[in-house]
């Protein structure tokens, strides 16, 4: 209906045109020749010519398009590599620079797609790192170039390139095959994708639990052949005798069934909760990074070789120790522990602040120095500061809701504990001494009577005399008894002659120069 409407509004432009032409034509001057007549009618005619050619072009250009518009309807969307990008690394971004500031710095380039940042690091002064991600069309290194050249806040980014992934698929110690291995696996998964569901809120609004962990326990529970074994043993298990060693050395059970329920968990652990199970830890702001979905750990090859019990004990115990932070479900302290490190209250600090800028300078003359003026009472100054200063009472209370967020946080940043270290073990001369107190040990861990042993040199030196440089008591009688006085309470060396003066035993004597006429220094005591 809509050509047809077309077909006739063009006709009777068409005759419109005509009869324009020919009134004009009829209007004109009767002395004209025939001959302008015929080439007024040529020109009308090649008018018309060109009209026609117009409004077929037209109508093919429609055809055209309307077939392209088919044709995008018809044709599947073609998928965008969306995991094809390049970024700029920045190493080093003040604490005081926001995200906002970078990512308004560089949206002005073409192709800006997001911006990334690290946590602050405490041990580089709570610097953070920064990821800059582009769309893989544009010249990476132009857009550094351009950066570079560029100061916020007279500070220089100093972007670099960032390099694309070269191993985005890393294989673990293929013991995790082993069937006892991926059962542990399991039960691991399924509680830390209940704990990570717990935190997110997910699944209580559409189901019970997450589909994923419907029929998980199946899986869990273990199935052994108690009483065909039993029987076997009283029958004739004993007949045969087994090498001890060798019987606790087993090879690689597998299952598929377990490692198909297992990899289902692990991808939904990867995917939902950015959490890498084999490499026991958890990518944040994965979703921001450059490359989503970045690295995945999974399984390597069986290992030919036996496995012990003692070393799938082992593989286990280090699953379940390095897996222990992710199954927190609270990151926040509660308010008793809140309050026992110091949790501000905004209306105490407020108060306090009232008080701290209300100066009394005299009998009913009180100062307010954030603008300097005076009044005769305290109570003048306080609705003064709450009426003309409410930006900076704002800012007080700002700043304790800051305190409290950063203190309620359990993973705020913080400087690493020192632990104590172990007491020496396993060394000669470096075992504990028993009925010893603790000041009786000497720094290195050995008792005061015992030397520990020189490099160089196999086993400990001779025991020392505690007091042989005057230690304890009778250290006065121990010099004494050293220069030949003859006792002491030390127990110190024995008398020497006056000739040999050697310090400790030194077979090489001291040369002195002096008086013969000089008295002998024992004459002094």
């Amino acid at each position: 209906e809509e050509e047809g409407e077309e077909g006739e509004e063009k006709t009777t432009k068409k005759k419109d045109r005509k009869r324009k032409r020919s009134v004009s034509v009829d209007s004109g001057e009767g002395s004209e020749s025939e001959s302008s007549n015929s080439e007024g009618e040529e020109k009308e005619e090649e008018e018309e010519k060109e009209e026609e050619e117009e409004d077929g072009e037209t109508e093919h250009r429609k055809d055209r398009g309307g077939d392209r518009k088919e044709r995008e309807k018809e044709a599947p969307a073609k998928p965008r590599p969306l995991h094809l990008t390049t970024s700029l690394f920045i190493r080093s971004i003040p604490p005081e620079f926001s995200k906002e500031d970078i990512t308004n710095l560089c949206r002005r380039y073409p192709g800006f797609l997001r911006v990334a940042l690290s946590d602050p690091q405490p041990e580089r002064r709570f610097f953070r790192r920064c990821w800059v991600t582009f769309d893989r069309s544009v010249n990476i290194k132009e857009t550094c170039w351009n950066l570079q050249n560029i100061r916020l806040r007279d500070s220089e980014l100093s972007p670099v390139v960032n390099r694309d992934l070269c191993r985005r698929v890393r294989c673990v110690n293929g013991l995790t095959h082993h069937r006892p291995v991926v059962r542990n696996d399991i039960r691991l998964s399924a509680r830390l994708i209940h704990s990570l569901d717990l935190k997110g809120a997910l699944w209580q609004g559409h189901m019970e639990t997450n589909p994923f962990l419907k029929n998980i326990t199946d899986f869990l529970i273990e199935e052994v052949s108690a009483e065909e074994e039993e029987l076997i043993g009283a029958s004739g298990g004993n007949e045969e005798d087994k090498d001890p060693a060798s019987s606790s050395e087993v090879a690689v059970e597998t299952d598929d069934k377990l490692i198909t329920v297992l990899d289902r968990l692990l991808l939904y652990l990867r995917l939902v909760h950015s959490v890498d199970y084999y490499n026991f830890c958890e990518y944040p702001a994965e979703d921001e990074m450059p490359h989503r979905c970045g690295l995945l750990h999974v399984r390597g090859p069986v290992p030919a070789a036996k496995i012990t019990a003692a070393e799938v004990s082992e593989h286990q115990k280090m699953c379940e120790e390095r897996l222990a932070p992710l199954f927190s479900v609270s990151e926040s302290l509660s308010e008793e522990e809140a309050a026992k490190l110091g949790k501000k209250d905004p209306e105490q600090e407020v108060e306090k602040f009232l008080v701290a800028n209300s100066q009394e300078l005299s009998k009913d003359k009180w100062l307010c120095p954030l603008s300097g003026k005076k009044f005769k009472a305290p109570e003048f100054v306080r609705k003064h500061i709450l009426n003309k200063h409410g930006d900076k009472v704002s800012a007080v209370r700002q700043e304790v809701v800051f305190f409290n967020n950063f203190l309620l946080d359990a993973k705020r940043p913080a400087l690493p504990e020192n632990k104590p270290l172990p007491p020496p073990q396993g060394s000669q001369g470096m075992t504990s001494f028993p009925g010893q107190s603790p000041q009786q040990q000497s720094l290195l861990g050995y008792p005061p009577g015992v030397r520990p042993p020189m490099p160089g040199f196999p086993g400990g030196g001779p025991p020392y005399n505690p007091n042989q440089f005057g230690a304890g008591r009778g250290n006065y009688d121990n010099f004494r008894g050293h220069l030949g006085g003859g006792g002491g309470g030390g127990g110190g060396f024995p008398p020497k002659p006056r000739n040999n003066r050697g310090v400790r035993g030194d077979p090489r004597s001291i040369i002195e120069y002096r008086d013969l006429d000089a008295p002998d220094d024992l004459d002094f005591f």
